[in-house]
Formats: structure tokens, C-alpha cells, sequence
């Protein structure tokens, strides 16, 4: 498991998504974007939730979990 994930908000979450290689897909409901990456030949479609104040250490992981990154990718990507 990664170490010293930080606290991010929305859109810093979604700049280190978008240079893991995922893409805006829509708008969801609310205050939801939906950005999808491809993995092995299958699409993953996740909502992040624009309206977060800050999404905790534990959140940020989930969301990096749910598009199949890597331990070692998500350390890549904090690093930047």
C-alpha cells in the first residue's frame, strides 16, 4: 500500500489522473464528473465529486484503486 497520501482537493486529484492517463468522460449528477482509463482492455468509468472541500488520504486511494493503478504507479504520480 502506498505511504504519505495526501489530502486532496478535486481538482488536484484530477490533474494526477489526467497524467496517469485518464479522461473526462461527462457530467454526472450533481456535482459529479465522471473520467474514465483503460486497463487491460476494459473501460473504468469513476465519478469524482467536484464539490469536496477535501477528499481524505483514504478516498484518494479508493479512487486510484477503482481506476487499477498500481502501487507503485500511484507513488509515481504523488512524486510529481
Amino acid at each position: 500500500m502506498p505511504k504519505n497520501i495526501p489530502s486532496l482537493k478535486p481538482k488536484q486529484l484530477i490533474k494526477l489522473l489526467e497524467q496517469g492517463g485518464c479522461k473526462f468522460y461527462r457530467e454526472g449528477k450533481g456535482d459529479h464528473r465522471l473520467y474514465t482509463r483503460v486497463v487491460e482492455d476494459k473501460t473504468r468509468v469513476v465519478p469524482i465529486d467536484m464539490g469536496a472541500g477535501e477528499m481524505s488520504p483514504a478516498y484518494v486511494l479508493r479512487i486510484f484503486r477503482q481506476f487499477g493503478f498500481s502501487d507503485e504507479e500511484v507513488q509515481s504520480l504523488l512524486k510529481q
